[in-house]
């Protein structure tokens, strides 16, 4: 029961998490057959694993009640209750475009932090300042971040 909850958790919120603001009932759900094509071989795949003899004895799984089944959709499918209030009622502090995720996710760069001087030309030559300024956060995986170079010639 609790391999089909989590699993079933997992599938409630990609299908709630197909828009960043919209609410699951909000979108059509033939909008993407692909994503439906992909949770239904989820469904059957897990029934298959709970159901099918050979693959019971694999996973070490037991056949469910109806009412079981019934049971862990019920408790799974409150993942789209959670969303949809946040949704509804929390999009300032929880949306992509918040206020809030906007001030923790891109720090204000510190005046003096970064910077290098280097004068070009001998000692009455121009002062050439290269900065290094973080623009956002880890786009990638690898921890890697996006950084831009900031030259301004005084």
């Amino acid at each position: 029961m609790t391999f089909m909850t989590f699993v079933n958790c997992d599938l409630f919120n990609a299908y709630a998490c197909r828009s960043a603001d919209k609410c699951f009932y909000e979108i059509s759900p033939y909008s993407n057959p692909s994503f439906l094509w992909a949770m239904a071989f989820s469904v059957a795949g897990q029934l298959a694993v709970i159901y099918f003899p050979p693959l019971q004895a694999v996973f070490q799984t037991e056949a469910l009640s109806l009412g079981d089944l019934f049971g862990i959709v019920l408790l799974s499918s409150t993942v789209l209750l959670f969303d949809t209030i946040r949704k509804k009622f929390l999009q300032q502090y929880f949306s992509d475009n918040s206020r809030m995720m906007r001030s923790l996710l891109f720090k204000r760069k510190d005046s003096s932090a970064g910077r290098t001087r280097r004068r070009v030309g001998g000692k009455k030559g121009k002062i050439r300042i290269k900065q290094k300024v973080l623009v956002g956060p880890p786009v990638s995986g690898n921890g890697s971040t996006i950084r831009a170079r900031n030259v301004a010639t005084l």
